[in-house]
C-alpha cells in the first residue's frame, strides 16, 4: 500500500467517524426542541381554559350621583280654550250690502263687520223727524193760545168783579154781571181745551223722539261691529244675503290669555293651589312649550267623573298655542332644593322596593334606595347613595352583586 493511499484511507475514516457524530448531536437536539413545544403548548391551552372559565366584564354606562334641585308636578291633558269665543248676531233685519271681515282676521272693539242696507230706516226716520216738527210748531201755536186765553180770563175776571160791585151798589143791572161771569166761564173753558191739546200735542211729540231714537238704533244695528278686540273664527254672512234678526253671522275669539282646563284626581288637586307654576306643552310637538300659572280650582268635585277642574292661564307669550289645541299641563306643587339626583333609569324597581348598581373598582355593587320626587328624567334619592358615585343607567340588566364590569369610554 502506498503512501497516498494510506492518507486517503484516513482521511475516510475520519469523515464516517465525523458524520455519525453529528448525526446523533441532530438527533439529541430535535428530541429537545420537540419536548420544549409541547410544553408550550400545554401551557398556552390551560391559559386559555383558565380564561373560558372566569366570566367577562359587562359593557355599562355610569353618571355620578349630583347634588341640585327638582320639583314635584301633577300632569294632565286638557285643550286650549280662549279668552272670549262669542257668535255675533245680527239684531236688524236686511239686505247685507258690505262684509268688511274674513276668517282669521284680527279686528279691533268697534270695527264693523258687515253692513246691511240702511235706506228704508233712513227714510223712516225722516218722516218721524219731519212728524216732529210739525208737532213741536203746533204745540208752539197752542202755547201761545194758552197765554192769550189767560189773558182774557184775567181780564174777564177783572170785569165781572166789577160789575159784580156795581150790581151790588145798584148801579148796573143783574143780566150784566150774569154776562160778565158767563165771558169768564167760557174763557176758563177755552183754556181747559188749549191745556188739553198741549198735553197731547206734548205726548205726540215724546211718542215721535222715540220713534226717532228706535230708528236711530235700529239704523246704528244695521252696522255689525265687534264687541271686544279679537280674531275672526268664523263667517256665516254673505254678500246680498237677507238676514233677519238674531240670525248668527260671525264667531269672534279673544286668544289672550289662553286656558287650559284639566281634570285632576281629589287626591292631586289637594296638592294644587292658584298663583302655583305650570308648563303646558303642545301635544302634537312637545318641544313646544309655555309657562302658566294655576288661575282657579273648582270648588266641587264632579260626580261623574270623580275630578275636579283646574284652570290654567298661559301667559301672553304663548305664540304658536291657538284654542282647541291638545296640550299636556304640568303644574309645580313643590320644589327640593340641594338634594342628590340620578338618572331615571338607572333605578331598578323589583317587589315594591327600588335599587341602583354602583360601579366602583371595576364591580357592580347593587344598593337599596329611596327615591323621591321624578322631573325630566332625574330622580330624588333620598338615602342609600352618597354624592360623587357612579351608577349604572345602561347595561345593568344582566349584572349581579359583584360582577366585573368595564365603563364605556363614549
Amino acid at each position: 500500500m502506498t503512501t497516498r493511499q494510506k492518507v486517503y484511507g484516513f482521511l475516510a475514516v475520519l469523515l464516517i467517524a465525523g458524520g455519525g457524530y453529528w448525526g446523533e448531536q441532530k438527533h439529541h437536539w430535535t428530541s429537545a426542541l420537540g419536548i420544549g413545544a409541547s410544553a408550550n403548548a400545554a401551557a398556552q391551552k390551560a391559559k386559555k381554559e383558565q380564561k373560558k372559565s372566569e366570566p367577562e366584564a359587562v359593557l355599562v354606562e355610569v353618571a355620578p350621583v349630583k347634588t341640585g334641585d327638582i320639583a314635584a308636578h301633577v300632569s294632565s291633558s286638557g285643550n286650549l280654550r280662549a279668552l272670549r269665543d262669542v257668535v255675533i248676531a245680527t239684531q236688524a233685519e236686511g239686505i247685507v250690502q258690505k262684509v268688511l271681515a274674513e276668517e282669521g282676521d284680527f279686528v279691533r272693539e268697534g270695527q264693523v263687520l258687515c253692513q246691511l242696507d240702511e235706506k228704508p230706516l233712513r227714510i223712516r226716520l225722516e218722516l218721524s223727524k219731519e212728524k216732529l216738527a210739525q208737532a213741536k210748531s203746533q204745540l208752539q201755536k197752542a202755547g201761545i193760545r194758552q197765554e192769550k186765553t189767560q189773558v182774557q180770563i184775567n181780564h174777564a175776571d177783572r170785569e165781572y168783579v166789577r160789575y159784580k160791585t156795581a150790581h151790588e151798589s145798584g148801579l148796573v143791572s143783574e143780566q150784566e154781571a150774569d154776562r160778565r161771569r158767563l165771558s169768564l166761564d167760557e174763557f176758563k173753558h177755552d183754556v181747559q181745551i188749549v191745556n188739553s191739546e198741549i198735553a197731547e200735542l206734548r205726548h205726540r211729540i215724546a211718542e215721535l223722539e222715540s220713534e226717532i231714537a228706535q230708528a236711530e238704533l235700529e239704523i246704528s244695528r244695521t252696522q255689525l261691529k265687534a264687541p271686544f278686540s279679537g280674531y275672526v273664527t268664523r263667517r256665516t254672512v254673505d254678500l246680498g244675503q237677507r238676514v233677519r234678526n238674531l240670525d248668527p253671522m260671525f264667531n269672534l275669539g279673544s286668544f289672550s290669555p289662553l286656558y287650559a282646563e284639566i281634570y285632576l284626581s281629589e287626591r292631586e288637586a289637594h296638592q294644587v293651589r292658584a298663583g302655583q307654576t305650570a308648563e303646558v306643552r303642545l301635544g302634537a310637538d312637545g318641544d313646544s312649550s309655555v309657562l302658566g300659572r294655576v288661575e282657579r280650582l273648582s270648588p266641587i268635585v264632579d260626580q261623574a267623573s270623580g275630578t275636579v277642574k283646574v284652570t290654567v292661564e298661559l301667559k301672553p307669550s304663548a305664540s304658536g298655542f291657538r284654542p282647541g289645541a291638545f296640550v299636556r299641563v304640568d303644574i309645580r306643587t313643590d320644589t327640593r332644593n340641594g338634594v342628590m339626583l340620578i338618572p331615571k333609569r338607572a333605578v331598578i324597581e323589583e317587589d315594591g322596593e327600588n335599587f341602583v348598581y354602583v360601579a366602583s373598582n371595576g364591580k357592580a355593587n347593587r344598593k337599596k334606595v329611596s327615591i323621591g320626587y321624578e322631573s325630566d328624567g332625574a330622580i330624588e334619592i333620598r338615602s342609600g347613595l352618597a354624592s360623587g358615585e357612579n351608577v349604572v343607567v345602561a347595561g345593568q340588566g344582566g349584572l349581579k352583586e359583584g360582577a366585573k364590569v368595564k365603563v364605556s369610554q363614549s
